[in-house]
């Protein structure tokens, strides 16, 4: 239903608001979403508006229904009826930012369907147009071919919002408006008077002029999947009341008694002289589920709560079930699964399964990490305000020209992506909590139409480093083009990151840097280069050693059709197989005992003693395009970094976390210094302690459960060295 709806004393409530949730924090604007549409097919670019509106993302003031109070005397006896009416046509996004989104009747009738809701007549837009407190002048656009298209939709909507801010003193949003678009109408002539070549009609109406007069008359030509920027979709209300009693839109418009109150068609249209429509609606087919938004991938501590979510349209009802490595999950049947109390036989990928009677369909996996490994933090940067004045930059150009970006608290919650040729929305990294949608953004060779390669590294100031510690942060790379850069030009571009740094050079793959530093890695995120993955060494006095082979590099491989990284990045969860573009991955460079190891999604794929003269220093984020060629569409080729922090790898012995089971024992994690043995030791009141267990240091963190602690109200704990 789209209402709120009261009955008292066998009238509609004077109150009618349009049934949607509340509008998502953090959902698209208007302008943000004609950039997610814009190179959408049209079943993909409805299946967006769909979500859209039954997810609540739209404005405010469209939420209000009006009231439109006719009457018509038939057959001699006078009627009197009431129906409910948006203020304006369907929009996408707030009351601030809103696009007023042309659609198909298909897609009309389906939202009218959800939403207990149906478009109007030729009468009821020419009443609806009498009662208007805002009458607008058309703004029409001169015909073309680029007239479906989203960008002119876009154009036409800040024509008419500029017009509509124009009267918001006197009428504020949420006044009854009309003049701005043309209506998408029920018809007889849906399915009667058929045009050659045109066997399931749209049929369009209005438009008006201030004087009243419709720019388009009632008109069946078009085919029901077009829809140009001129149509508009007025959602009506279907209960309405006639002489004080409730009723609907669809049965009056049946009703040769009644259905001149709202139609004022006849024997010209393919109707009887009493306006009767006999089938008043469009004819839609079954919707079988697709998925909108996918789980997220999250990275958590132990004892924490993951909540995974999924977004699917398609006929009601829609059936969830949730799956852990494949595997359904009993009673796991909303369109959400929360993971409570989290422990380390959580850690999974965890998937949903939308049905309906018309079909299914599965979500990309999302991973659930439980964060064992933990250290101290020596520093930290998750990005989600402008931090630019705590980092040094640099920048290189094979042609001495700037040709970077470095967006700091970059929102890349409406950025879209595009996966095996479906769009998305890049989500939050796995460290980040729900919601969160900032990071550092890089691009390179992008901002000028000459084609260089070029580069851009940031190093943390008064920041350095030394002996055992990890970098870690999340990534994101993203690439234009399908699977490899398929239907691209340009897409291969690198990510970097890197310790032992001087932080005073740019460092990327040129051949005529005058000096260079550090120790770092890269990888591409479409698997385009011979060498996916790369191992690099600093030198003082030229460009960067390139370091080949396993025995130099330490690499697992170096390119992405190795069976480590076919494993590491399945097509079931990235684009590319082998390649970890278009989708969050965690990396980790750790320098511990002289050795360097840089792990990807908690997997070493590369490993070696460091015996160069970069023992100590900054660490380095870093974004590269090696290709003299120019990424096409250019705006897709980026990568974001986030949650950047480095962690103290010195061995010492401490408790990470600590969580009650569900079973009411209590589980600690412990890091220790690896093969040093330790007593762990219980109280109930600080004062005496008990030791009730043992544990060893290993290179990870070790687990130790109490199973007595079922057997105390509290318990505190603590570790000591044994002797």
């Amino acid at each position: 239903m789209c209402l709120a709806l009261l009955l008292v004393s066998g009238h509609v409530a004077p109150s009618q608001t349009l049934n949607v949730p509340p509008r998502p924090v953090g959902a698209p604007t208007g302008i943000q979403f004609t950039n997610i549409i814009t190179p959408m097919s049209l079943t993909e670019r409805e299946n967006w508006i769909y979500a859209q509106v039954i997810s609540g993302n739209v404005p405010n003031f469209l939420r209000q229904l009006l009231p439109i109070t006719v009457s018509a005397t038939i057959n001699g006896t006078p009627h009197t009826a009431t129906y409910y009416a948006a203020p304006d046509y369907l929009a996408i996004g707030s009351d601030a930012d809103y696009f007023l989104e042309p659609m198909t009747p298909i897609l009309a009738q389906r939202l009218c369907d959800r939403l207990g809701c149906t478009p109007p007549t030729r009468k009821m837009s020419n009443q609806i147009w009498t009662n208007a407190s805002v009458k607008l002048a058309p703004q029409p656009i001169p015909p073309s071919a680029d007239m479906i298209t989203v960008p002119v939709f876009a154009y036409h909507n800040s024509l008419v919002w500029t017009q509509r801010m124009s009267y918001t003193n006197s009428y504020p949003l949420g006044a009854l408006t009309a003049g701005d678009k043309k209506d998408v109408v029920i018809s007889t002539l849906i399915y009667s008077n058929l045009h050659t070549g045109v066997p399931s009609p749209v049929v369009i109406y209005g438009w008006h002029y201030q004087t009243g007069v419709p720019i388009q008359p009632l008109y069946n030509g078009h085919e029901s999947t077009y829809a140009d920027y001129s149509h508009g979709v007025r959602l009506v209300q279907n209960v309405m009341t006639v002489d004080g009693s409730p009723n609907t839109v669809t049965n009056v418009l049946t009703n040769p008694n009644l259905a001149a109150l709202l139609s004022d068609e006849g024997p010209s249209e393919g109707t009887t002289s009493s306006g009767v429509i006999l089938l008043p609606r469009y004819t839609v087919a079954a919707m079988a589920p697709a998925i909108i938004t996918h789980p997220r991938s999250q990275s958590i501590l132990p004892g924490a709560s993951a909540v995974f979510t999924s977004l699917a349209v398609g006929d009601a009802p829609l059936g969830y079930l949730w799956q852990s490595n494949g595997i359904s999950l009993a009673g796991a049947t909303n369109a959400s699964l929360i993971i409570s109390n989290a422990q380390i036989v959580n850690a999974a990928n965890y998937s949903v399964l939308a049905t309906n009677p018309a079909g299914s369909a599965s979500s990309r996996p999302a991973w659930l990490r439980i964060k064992t490994n933990i250290h101290p933090t020596l520093f930290a940067d998750n990005f989600d305000a402008d931090s630019s004045a705590n980092w040094n930059l640099f920048w290189g150009a094979a042609n001495g020209i700037p040709d970077y970006t470095a967006d700091w608290a970059f929102d890349h919650g409406a950025i879209p992506y595009t996966f095996n040729g479906l769009t998305s929305l890049i989500p939050p990294a796995p460290n980040s909590p729900d919601g969160s949608s900032r990071a550092i953004r890089f691009s390179a060779n992008k901002n000028d139409l000459t084609a260089a390669t070029a580069a851009v590294n940031i190093y943390p100031k008064g920041q350095t480093f030394s002996n055992n510690f990890a970098l870690k942060f999340d990534l994101w790379i993203n690439y234009p083009g399908n699977a490899g850069g398929i239907n691209s030009t340009g897409s291969t571009e690198f990510a970097a990151c890197g310790i032992n740094h001087t932080g005073t050079e740019v460092n990327w793959s040129t051949t005529s840097a005058s000096a260079s530093d550090g120790i770092w890695f890269s990888t591409d995120g479409d698997g385009g280069a011979a060498n996916d993955y790369r191992a690099w060494l600093g030198n003082s006095s030229g460009p960067p050693t390139d370091l080949t082979g396993t025995a130099a590099s330490g690499l697992v491989a170096s390119n992405h059709s190795a069976s480590v990284f076919q494993t590491l990045f399945p097509t079931s969860r990235f684009e590319t197989a082998g390649a970890p573009g278009k989708s969050w991955i965690e990396v980790e460079l750790r320098q511990t005992n002289n050795t360097v190891i840089w792990l990807l999604d908690g997997t070493i794929v590369a490993q070696r003693t460091n015996s160069s003269a970069w023992r100590s220093g900054k660490i380095m984020l870093a974004y590269m395009d090696p290709f003299a060629s120019i990424g096409n569409p250019p705006q897709y080729g980026f990568g974001l970094f986030d949650n950047v922090r480095v962690e103290d790898l010195t061995p010492t012995f401490h408790f990470t976390s600590a969580a009650v089971l569900t079973n009411g024992q209590t589980q600690l994690i412990f890091s220790g210094v690896p093969g040093q043995p330790y007593n762990i030791e219980a109280s109930t009141n600080f004062l005496s302690w008990q030791t009730i267990g043992a544990v060893t240091g290993a290179a990870t963190s070790v687990t130790f459960t109490d199973p007595a602690a079922t057997n105390f109200p509290w318990r505190f704990y603590r570790a000591k060295q044994a002797p």
